[in-house]
């Protein structure tokens, strides 16, 4: 038997996103996980439980119920993954990036990357060949066809390209100053950087903090640099009640003048947010409400 790394109930919510009372729940009602306890009486899971539970989360993000899948095993949650991701319409370019990824061929990524910009203009190539393939990079490793490597290339390599077009857009002081981060423990990034450059094209001054922002600086950095909007990316990976609960903390703390925006595949299904919430469900959503500063709601 190879050595099975325990991991711990936090290690499993950290690297699944399914919260550790989640995990409780499901282990009274499907049986599943079934973790060992350590010597102090901790849960633990070994890795097998790990893949398990990322396969399910990725298929209960797809719209299906855990009690269906609870009783599965690896390779059957992998036959379903690979089922639910083959999409016929998956568009030919972003395909051809998948390919092109799978070579390692640097060079050849940053040059395709490049093509389809100029080819779709940036608007465009953000919201029909990044989004896309954003998820296609995703489902591909999940489904064993790339790499952690190959997904780190990909992420760096378009980093790389969008803030140089971000840093090359002008900047129209007549339109609102917008601040973007994202939460403590929220580690991606790209839904930041895509947005900025949206905004951006609309004469936006665009404040990109990175991620992973501590509230309270989040607070100090939009007062401080006058900003009228502070916009927070949220990935699948957070928990639902996370999120809501610190969009909910940060609108209390800044100040009523400034917006609060929030978008990305992890606000899905959040409860009823405060009013000065703004929740985004798709990117043209995004650029159609940047607006001058002297436009009031």
């Amino acid at each position: 038997m190879k050595n099975d790394k325990l991991l711990s109930i936090a290690d499993i919510e950290h690297e699944t996103g399914i919260t550790r009372e989640t995990l409780r729940k499901w282990e009274q009602r499907y049986n599943f996980p079934v973790p060992q306890r350590n010597q102090r009486g901790e849960r633990t899971y070994n890795n097998e439980q790990l893949e398990r539970l990322q396969l399910i989360k990725k298929l209960l993000d797809s719209g299906l119920q855990p009690s269906r899948l609870a009783g599965l095993d690896l390779q059957q949650l992998q036959q379903m993954v690979m089922q639910v991701n083959n999409h016929p319409d998956t568009p030919p370019d972003v395909e051809l990036l998948i390919n092109t990824l799978r070579d390692g061929k640097v060079n050849a990524l940053r040059a395709l990357l490049n093509e389809l910009l100029q080819r779709y203009g940036l608007k465009r190539f953000v919201i029909e060949v990044v989004a896309p393939m954003n998820s296609a990079v995703g489902e591909a490793w999940f489904s064993g066809r790339i790499g952690i490597l190959d997904e780190h290339l990909y992420v760096e390599e378009l980093r790389l390209m969008l803030l140089h077009v971000l840093h090359n857009l002008p900047i129209n002081s007549e339109m609102s100053r917008v601040l973007l981060t994202t939460f403590p423990g929220e580690q991606h990034g790209l839904g930041l950087l895509m947005v900025a450059c949206l905004l951006a094209m609309e004469g936006s001054e665009v404040v990109l903090l990175g991620v992973q922002t501590p509230i309270e600086e989040i607070v100090r950095g939009a007062t401080e640099r006058n900003c009228s909007v502070v916009g927070i990316s949220c990935s699948e990976y957070m928990s639902r009640r996370t999120v809501a609960t610190q969009l909910v903390r940060l609108r209390n703390l800044l100040p009523q003048s400034i917006e609060l925006w929030a978008g990305g595949s992890g606000i899905a299904n959040l409860p009823a947010m405060p009013n000065g919430v703004q929740l985004f469900k798709n990117l043209d959503q995004i650029q159609a409400a940047a607006k001058p500063v002297n436009v009031t709601n």
